[in-house]
């Protein structure tokens, strides 16, 4: 105890010096390394707390002569203090996010690190991703500085645990190999991390060389005082030639890592935790916005007049609003997502667009909900936002479950909000005005760009063929045009009624016809057939009004116009959203926005295509509705079937043997057979078809449980996540083999349970039955989500194991365990 007392007392001397400054360097190196992920100043503050906070434990731990698990307990506490303030800026919005946000430093110092590296850098400090940062950096801290302070000789542990903050900055950091740096023929890749890598190493190496030479020198001195024998000291000469060595070499060492580390951090070789997972929202269960077009023209109830959303600000600089942006046709429909869905696909949380500040030369526009925006819209999942998007920012009470709830690809341009939107809500838009697209006959498709066959009706290609405008931009805005030009507007197949709606907007001339909704391969198949069957009657040079014959909306002219663009090459996609007054929206296309207001009539669908150099430019795909229908069209594909009323007369039915013809009679032998015939067979139809419906009867309940099992495995072998695809699988297999008649697991574990099915079947496999029950524990409690094809492969291993399971079994009782309901009951103990 007074040996404790002492070394408590002893003054700080060079060594302790030297190890402070260590280990606050590699502070600084590993929040340098840190840098890119978050790229806030708010990271200095997380950093500087997490310093503060483990010193200060360390320090009142040795005041008052705690142990290391007292002080541990010290820092924990003053984490949870102090780690909202620290960590979660977003908490101070509002007192409830204050005192919320200390439930979600609980949560995010164990689920964090995962979703660390799902969300695109640079993360901000968004929602609570600066958490991983702040325990990082306190755990280590208060490691080193416990063995600064103790005086340990286990200095040489400092190293491995300072260079753990540079090593997370490294794991979690960016996947791109940043800036590089060319001298003349020498150039370093990834120059950030090379620097990150020459600190890093170089403090520790310098750490460990003085350490060493401290520990020698004070050896020596000990030594002389206890022999009484002094050792000469070395000249100035000698310390100078070993400073120049130490360099020397140090040099060496840094002309031969920075060439391999350049070369290590490649981009098309650079392998961090980011490069294995896919941020992708989970969006597919939404249905295409597309698809609920015609809602917004809808009279009952009225969302043709409702309020969708209401703008404010630089409307006139942006010109569109977009909803959706579709780019995925599979010859029913055009959706947001395809059905193996990809990074370029990938819908993911933005920080760098939800913490952006207001720049300079950026326009604003202020959207915020309207009452009518769920039953325009569909599900309302898909966000109104503009191009160029650099920043968006969420108002009133609800802004923290806004900001999480956004999700945006930059690749479409479009966002989706996850957490569900109400009237009122409101949101900020900074974006870039996108400058003028260039002539449109001018256009080229990218290099490369093969026109598509797949998904394209068979008269769509004839219709392009005939109009003999060959290929490019020229012809493609011709054939746009065309079609729009020859196409006639109308949103429903039933006259709609009131007076405001969209007939009753299109002039007091117009007239109705029906238009059969859908975008699939056959309706649009059908809007060409109509177009060629008309310009066939009457000649391709006819007058505009003779060639009036497709009739439909936005939704089946865009999804037209996009496959014609596909047809000839330039790849292509379909958006829904609104124009904005000062859009470059025509006289016949669907009225922009006004007033400050976007209602259900506003809605509309355009195309972009994808030029040469990569940009996309928009077409405005909107059928006409000034010139009618054709005469011809409207005979053609609406006919008019009058009802024809015939007169019953009353007839006199010869005798069975009299000759219709004739007044003989007529001696016919055959008759008499061909009569007895089907009469013959009747009686036994009926006693066969009562047969056969009695057993029809007493196998639908069986086969109904066979087909209910059939849907289970199907339900569970596609479950939405990995984890719970191997989850289902493991209870698969224990509900077949309690079908089978064995025992149900109760309280055993899963690798009992596997012991236990083995034993009963000599046809399993006892190893890998016991490999699956580990798998699906890990699966389970593992830190990490199983990927796809691990569970495919569980899947795989499962479905040979439960026909190895049942192989032991005679074939009868196979057959029970089809039909049996014992897997359906609790399988809380033995049966």
């Amino acid at each position: 105890m007074a040996a404790r007392r002492r070394g408590r007392a002893a003054g700080p001397d060079a060594a302790m010096f030297v190890d402070l400054g260590f280990v606050l360097a590699l502070v600084a190196v590993g929040a340098f390394a840190a840098w890119p992920i978050y790229q806030t100043w708010y990271l200095v503050v997380t950093v500087a707390g997490a310093v503060a906070i483990a010193a200060g434990a360390v320090l009142v731990g040795r005041l008052r002569g705690w142990s290391w698990a007292l002080v541990s307990v010290c820092a924990a506490a003053a984490y949870v203090a102090f780690g909202v303030p620290l960590a979660i800026p977003s908490a101070f919005a509002s007192r409830a996010d204050f005192v919320g946000g200390y439930r979600d430093l609980v949560v995010a110092t164990v689920g964090d690190w995962k979703k660390l590296i799902t969300v695109d850098t640079p993360v901000g400090h968004f929602q609570t991703l600066l958490v991983p940062l702040l325990v990082t950096m306190l755990v280590c801290t208060t490691a080193a500085f416990s063995i600064v302070f103790s005086r340990s000789r286990s200095y040489g542990a400092l190293v491995p645990i300072m260079l753990v903050p540079t090593a997370f900055a490294i794991v979690f950091g960016t996947t791109g190999p940043g800036t590089s740096l060319t001298i003349g023929s020498f150039r370093v890749a990834a120059l950030t991390h090379t620097i990150v890598g020459v600190l890093a190493l170089g403090a520790a190496g310098g750490f460990l060389v003085w350490r060493g030479q401290h520990a020698r020198t004070v050896a020596l001195r000990e030594a002389a005082a206890a022999s009484g024998i002094r050792r000469p000291g070395g000249t100035a000469v000698g310390s100078a030639r070993r400073i120049a060595g130490a360099v020397a070499v140090a040099l060496v060492g840094l002309a031969v890592a920075v060439p391999l580390s350049s070369t290590a951090l490649e981009p098309s070789q650079r392998q961090v935790l980011r490069s294995a997972v896919d941020a992708t929202a989970q969006l597919g269960r939404y249905t295409s916005p597309l698809t609920t077009y015609r809602a917004a023209f809808s009279s009952q109830p009225d969302t043709y007049n409702a309020p969708v959303i209401r703008y404010s600000g630089d409307a006139q600089q942006l010109g569109r609003l977009r909803v959706a942006t579709m780019s995925f046709y599979n010859g029913q429909q055009y959706t947001v997502l395809p059905n193996d869905s990809d990074r370029s696909s990938a819908f993911a949380h933005k920080p760098q667009l939800t913490s952006s500040s207001r720049a300079q030369g950026l326009a604003s526009l202020d959207l915020t909900i309207g009452s009518g925006f769920d039953a325009a819209l569909g599900s309302g999942v898909w966000l109104p936002t503009v191009d160029g998007l650099t920043a968006i920012s969420f108002g009133g009470s609800d802004v923290n479950a806004l900001t999480d709830g956004f999700y945006y690809n930059d690749k479409l341009q479009a966002g989706a909000e996850l957490h569900k939107l109400q009237a009122g809500d409101s949101y900020t838009l900074l974006a870039k005005p996108q400058s003028a697209a260039g002539q449109l006959g001018a256009l080229s498709p990218p290099q490369g760009a093969v026109p598509a066959t797949a998904d394209i009706p068979d008269s769509l290609t004839q219709w392009v063929q005939s109009q003999n405008l060959g290929t490019g931009g020229q012809a493609l805005t011709g054939l746009i045009q065309r079609l729009r030009d020859r196409g006639y507007l109308s949103h429903s197949l039933v006259k709609p009624t009131g007076t405001d709606t969209w007939l009753t907007d299109e002039g007091a001339g117009a007239e109705f016809h029906q238009s059969l909704a859908g975008e699939s391969m056959d309706r649009i198949g059908a809007l060409f057939d109509d177009l060629l069957r008309q310009q066939q009657e009457v000649g391709l040079d006819a007058a505009p009004a003779d060639l009036v014959a497709g009739v439909g909306d936005d939704e089946q002219f865009a999804v037209a116009s996009a496959l014609i663009a596909e047809s000839l090459g330039f790849p292509a996609r379909v958006v829904l959203g609104f124009t904005l007054p000062g859009g470059d929206a025509d006289a016949a296309a669907i009225p922009a926005c006004s007033d400050g207001v976007c209602r259900g009539k506003n809605l509309t669908a355009w195309v972009e295509v994808q030029a040469a150099d990569l940009t996309w430019v928009p077409l405005t795909t909107t059928p006409q509705s000034k010139l009618p229908l054709s005469e011809h069209q409207i005979t053609t594909s609406v006919p008019k079937l009058p009802t024809q009323v015939q007169q019953h007369v009353a007839t006199v039915q010869p005798p069975p043997e009299a000759n219709p013809t004739g007044g003989n009679r007529q001696n016919n032998e055959h008759a008499p057979q061909a009569a007895a015939g089907p009469a013959a067979w009747l009686p036994a139809l009926r006693i066969g078809g009562t047969i056969v419906l009695i057993l029809l009867i007493i196998a639908a309940p069986l086969v109904s449980l066979a087909i209910v099992k059939l849907a289970r495995r199907r339900v569970r072998r596609q479950s939405p996540s990995s984890a719970g695809r191997i989850a289902s699988g493991w209870d698969e297999l224990v509900d077949t083999a309690v079908d089978l008649g064995l025992p149900a697991p109760g309280v055993r574990s899963r690798v009992e349970a596997a012991a236990l099915y083995s034993a009963a079947s000599r046809a399993s496999d006892s190893t890998t039955l016991r490999t699956l029950a580990h798998g699906a524990d890990e699966a389970v409690f593992g830190a990490f989500d199983p990927t796809p094809d691990e569970a495919d492969e569980f899947w795989a291993q499962l479905d040979e194991q439960r026909t190895r399971l049942a192989a032991a079994f005679p074939r009868w009782k196979r057959l029970l365990a089809l039909i049996s309901l014992r897997s359906f009951r609790n399988r809380g103990g033995d049966r």
